[in-house]
C-alpha cells in the first residue's frame, strides 16, 4: 500500500498491514493452540493496556459468541487489585490471556505473574518472543507484525485485532459451538477485508484532502457501537496520541445521557454505523448533529450507495461488521490530520513520562 503524501513513518507501517494480516490468517499456531487447550475451558480473561487493551475490547462479544465461553477484559490495575471474581474460577477450566505487542509493558507482567501465583493457565500474546510477557506465560502466541517504532501503533493493533478474532474462531470450532463451515465464513470476510485495504486507505486520503480533515481539529468525539464500540475507543486514542487534544468516546445508545450537551461548533464527531438495530439511532444522532457542527464524519458500512456531505462509505461485512477497514480508517485519519495541521503525529511529548513513573521493563 502507498501513501505518497504522507511523511510519517506510520504511513510506511499502515502500508504493511496486508501482508502482516494475510500472514496471520495463514498462521496455523492459533488452531493448534486452540485443539491444545480450548476443550473444557469455561472462562477466558483479556489483560492489556492502552491500544491492547481497546482491542480486547472490540473482540470482547464476538469472542464469546463464537467461543461459547464467558469472556471478560481488565486492564492491569483493576485485574491485579479488584478482580475479586478471578478468585472464585475453577483453575483448571480459566485461561488469563494478557496482551502486549512489545511484551513489557509491567501493569501486563504483573497481572501475568499474579495470575500463575493463582493457578491459572496463562496465554501471552505479543510480537516478541524473548519479551517478558512471551518467557513468563505458559504458552505465546506471536503477532508477527514486525517492530513498529511509533507512540501510536497501527499495524500492531490490526494484529491484535486479527488474531483475537482467529482463535476465537478455533476456540469455537474446537468447542463445538461453531461448525468448520462459520469459521470459513468469517475467515472469508476477513481476508476480503484485507484486499481492501489498500484501495479504502487510498480512497480516505483523497476524502481528507478534499475536506480539508484535520485543518482545525480541536477536540474530538468518536461514536460507535457492537463491534465498532471498541474502535470509537481506539479512534480517539489514536488521534488523542497524534494531535494531543482532548478525546472523548461513547456508544451511540449512552450520546444521549448527558455527553450530547458538550457539543458544539468547535466538535468534530466521528461516528462508525454498520448493519445494526442501533443503525437509526446513529442516523438520527447524524442527521441532528449536522446542524451544530460542521465538523462531522461517518464511516457507513450499510450498504448505502449515497456518499453525501460528511459520509464515508465502507464496503459491508455483516459477520465482522467491516472491522478491518474501519480500523484502517481511523489509522488513516489519525496519521493525515496532524501532517495536514503541520505536526509530525509521532513528535516527542512528553515521551519520558513512562520511564519516569516506571511503567514499562
Amino acid at each position: 500500500m502507498r501513501f505518497d503524501m504522507g511523511r510519517s513513518i506510520m504511513w510506511s507501517y499502515i502500508a504493511q498491514e496486508p501482508n502482516v494480516l494475510e500472514r496471520l490468517l495463514c498462521d496455523e499456531s492459533v488452531m493448534a493452540y486452540a485443539k491444545a487447550e480450548a476443550v473444557g475451558l469455561e472462562a477466558v480473561y483479556l489483560v492489556a493496556h492502552g491500544s491492547s487493551y481497546n482491542a480486547t475490547v472490540t473482540a470482547l462479544d464476538f469472542f464469546s459468541r463464537m467461543a461459547g465461553l464467558r469472556v471478560y477484559t481488565f486492564v492491569p490495575a483493576i485485574f491485579s487489585y479488584n478482580a475479586p471474581l478471578l478468585q472464585k474460577e475453577s483453575r483448571e477450566k480459566t485461561l488469563v490471556i494478557v496482551v502486549s505487542q512489545t511484551g513489557t509493558s509491567s501493569g501486563a507482567i504483573d497481572a501475568l505473574d499474579m495470575a500463575k501465583k493463582l493457578g491459572f493457565k496463562t496465554l501471552g500474546i505479543t510480537d516478541i518472543s524473548t519479551s517478558p510477557v512471551a518467557k513468563q506465560a505458559d504458552d505465546a502466541l506471536m503477532l508477527r507484525c514486525g517492530s513498529e517504532n511509533s507512540n501510536a501503533k497501527t499495524k500492531g493493533y490490526s494484529a491484535t485485532l486479527t488474531l483475537l478474532l482467529l482463535l476465537a474462531l478455533a476456540f469455537g470450532v474446537c468447542r463445538g459451538a461453531i461448525t468448520w463451515e462459520q469459521r470459513e465464513a468469517v475467515t472469508a470476510e476477513l481476508r476480503a477485508q484485507v484486499s481492501l485495504l489498500q484501495p479504502t486507505g487510498e480512497r480516505l486520503v483523497r476524502w481528507c484532502e478534499e475536506n480539508d480533515f484535520g485543518a482545525s481539529l480541536s477536540e474530538l468525539y468518536a461514536l460507535g457501537y457492537g463491534i465498532n464500540y471498541g474502535t470509537a475507543m481506539e479512534c480517539q486514542l489514536k488521534l488523542m496520541e497524534t494531535m494531543c487534544i482532548p478525546t472523548m468516546f461513547n456508544d451511540i445508545g449512552e450520546f444521549s445521557h448527558g455527553m450530547h450537551r458538550a457539543i458544539s461548533s468547535k466538535s468534530t464527531v466521528i461516528m462508525f454505523k454498520t448493519s445494526h438495530p442501533l443503525a437509526a439511532l446513529t442516523e438520527r444522532s447524524w442527521k441532528y448533529l449536522r446542524g451544530i457542527t460542521g465538523h462531522l464524519l461517518m464511516f457507513d458500512s450499510t450498504g448505502e450507495e449515497s456518499e453525501e456531505e460528511g459520509r464515508f462509505l465502507i464496503p459491508s461485512f455483516p459477520l465482522t461488521e467491516s472491522l478491518l477497514l474501519m480500523t484502517l480508517a481511523v489509522q488513516v485519519l489519525s496519521v493525515y490530520a496532524p501532517e495536514h495541521a503541520g505536526y509530525d503525529p509521532n513528535r516527542d511529548v512528553h515521551n519520558d513520562f513512562t520511564d519516569f513513573v516506571h511503567t514499562r521493563v
